[in-house]
């Protein structure tokens, strides 16, 4: 490994590391290590067997209580014993496999180093740190420095009987340190390790619900300051409209103070976009029930319990200017810009633009979420039912955040949504645009 200060080349994964892991993807599911970790400490917490019918009925009224809270808008708490059992049924797992996408997606963009300081910033009982203990486990290269910052007492006594047992269990590639008992939205960038090179903000801005947009993007530009100069924060929140749109609209906020979108916005304009109306997220495989999980669904209502769809919106962010796309539109291009869709109704146009979210429709029509970092009204690339041949299929394996000519779409206005529908024709040419690796996604320069 190289000396703290030297530039380091990315984290490289060898074929069978690779293969490793897309192969857990394709089934993926909470190994049985974490879950028998897990369920061991449920009963040192109880003092009764991890499935014992008083304490899943305790753990089901704790689910229902957060869930109730969630989508009331209020705070969820965990205080007591039985919140964070709740939470590691019913979130942990799903936020687990999730992170274990992000992680993928950070090392598969040259953006990981072979041995990393990670910094996990209201972390609950560790779950980010699990999904980096079991991802570079499996790979079988790679390590990391864990830090981590958590408010909540049981939390906390979650986390030490979870993260070192599981580190320990995978070989001790992840050094765990002991993690930081604060309140996030008190910390100062002085009370962080520093030469962070991954600093995470999973499902925890939009708990911050006293602090408005402006005050959550100084929060975290603030932190931002204990970064490796090459190093990466990732955002994440829950996929629904409120959180989702808010997350966007705090990710621009901190864009304007100096860092930089690195994905999966592409502002291939120079412009700055309006997020208000900037529902997308990315959506994964389900994930198996775990053996806790196919319990608590086992009795009345038991849908209630079950939570295995990945979900979530997310950005990562840099300190250098990196993006994941150096296009730009040329000057002089014929492409019209989505902001100036009503120009073009019932007309064929030509445009250019992200794919920003998975088929949002049926089998039969596609919808696809597309933004070309205007101001625009939300637009969406629409596969419809009757057409047939190569256009059908052109978006469904393109990535995430990946751009896109189309040349020769139909404008059409749908007043039920206040939104544009770029219909695909038999006609219409569809054309990846490639390009890793360029500068130029900050806000503060456009």
């Amino acid at each position: 490994m190289s000396e703290r200060g030297s530039v380091e080349g990315p984290l490289a994964v060898d074929d069978a590391g690779r293969e490793r892991q897309l192969a857990f993807f394709e089934k993926p599911e909470v190994p049985d290590y974490i879950q028998r970790i897990v369920e061991s400490y449920i009963e040192k917490k109880t003092a009764k067997s991890w499935d014992d019918p008083v304490v899943l009925d305790r753990m089901r009224n704790a689910i229902l209580a957060q869930k109730s809270r969630y989508w009331n808008e209020k705070q969820v708490s965990y205080r007591k014993a039985y919140q964070v059992l709740g939470y590691l049924a019913y979130h942990a797992p799903v936020y687990l496999v999730q992170f274990e996408h992000i992680l993928w997606q950070v090392i598969n963009q040259g953006l990981a180093k072979p041995r990393m300081r990670i910094l996990d910033l209201g972390t609950g009982p560790g779950v980010v740190p699990l999904a980096v203990i079991d991802l570079l486990g499996r790979l079988g290269n790679g390590s990391a420095d864990v830090y981590a910052v958590e408010r909540s007492e049981e939390h906390l006594e979650a986390y030490n009987a979870l993260v070192p047992v599981a580190a320990a269990a995978r070989g001790n590639a992840v050094q765990v340190h002991k993690p930081i008992r604060a309140d996030i939205g008190a910390l100062e960038a002085g009370d962080l390790p520093d030469r962070i090179d991954l600093m995470v903000f999973s499902n925890v801005l939009n708990e911050l619900r006293h602090l408005d947009t402006d005050r959550r993007a100084d929060l975290v530009a603030g932190l931002a300051e204990q970064l490796a100069p090459d190093g990466t924060i990732v955002v994440v929140e829950p996929a629904d409209l409120a959180n989702s749109t808010a997350m966007r609209q705090t990710v621009r906020a901190i864009a304007e103070r100096g860092l930089t979108v690195y994905s999966p916005c592409s502002f291939i304009r120079g412009t700055a976009c309006n997020p208000a109306r900037c529902w997308t997220f990315e959506q994964k495989g389900d994930i198996r029930p775990t053996r806790l999980m196919e319990r608590l669904a086992a009795g009345k209502d038991g849908y209630r319990f079950m939570n295995v769809d990945i979900k979530y919106s997310s950005a990562l962010l840099r300190k250098d200017a990196k993006t994941q796309h150096a296009y730009r539109v040329p000057p002089g291009a014929k492409f019209a810009p989505l902001s100036h869709l009503r120009r073009h109704r019932d007309k064929k146009i030509n445009v250019v633009a992200a794919l920003m979210s998975r088929n949002l429709g049926d089998n039969r029509t596609k919808v696809y979420k597309v933004c070309d970092g205007t101001p625009a009204d939300p637009t969406y690339a629409v596969v419809p039912a009757t057409l047939r041949g190569t256009n059908r299929d052109a978006l469904a394996g393109l990535p995430y955040g990946d751009i896109v000519r189309l040349y020769g779409v139909l404008v059409r206005f749908n007043r039920d949504h206040d939104a544009y529908n770029l219909v695909v024709l038999p006609g219409t040419r569809i054309e990846p645009v490639g390009g890793l690796g360029g500068e130029g996604g900050r806000l503060a320069d456009m």
